[in-house]
């Protein structure tokens, strides 16, 4: 389900643990990559109609650790190497149906964690 009309922010972010790689005699402490860990943060603009933000999100509450595939570009042109996608198979983590404040725009945030790899799409 495409929600981009109603997405106000979204970010990725993308760690690699650090594990440790000295042995006894060296004088630094050297690492090297381990796991890679992403997240999806995103905040919409929220809407209770049927097939948009909170009939979409909410059901993946209990999706499992399957996850659901989830795709991020920049815009909704097509994907190229200076408009590159992002997807992966991810479980949403957290999900706030509102987060009004007086005078604003309703707002739904949602956080997906990885459940399989993230992949760089260029084509």
């Amino acid at each position: 389900m495409d929600l981009s009309d109603h997405c106000r922010e979204i970010g990725i972010d993308v760690s690699l643990a650090e594990l440790a790689d000295n042995v006894h005699g060296d004088n630094t402490a050297k690492v090297r990559a381990g796991l890679e860990d992403w997240t999806v943060n995103v905040t919409l603009l929220q809407d209770f109609a049927a097939s948009k933000v909170d009939v979409t999100l909410g059901p993946l509450r209990t999706v499992g650790t399957a996850g659901v595939n989830i795709i991020v570009g920049a815009d909704t042109a097509a994907a190229s190497a200076t408009n590159p996608r992002y997807s992966g198979s991810a479980i949403m983590s957290s999900y706030s149906p509102w987060t009004p404040g007086h005078g604003t725009n309703m707002e739904a945030k949602a956080t997906f964690r990885a459940a399989g790899n993230l992949t760089r799409v260029i084509s």
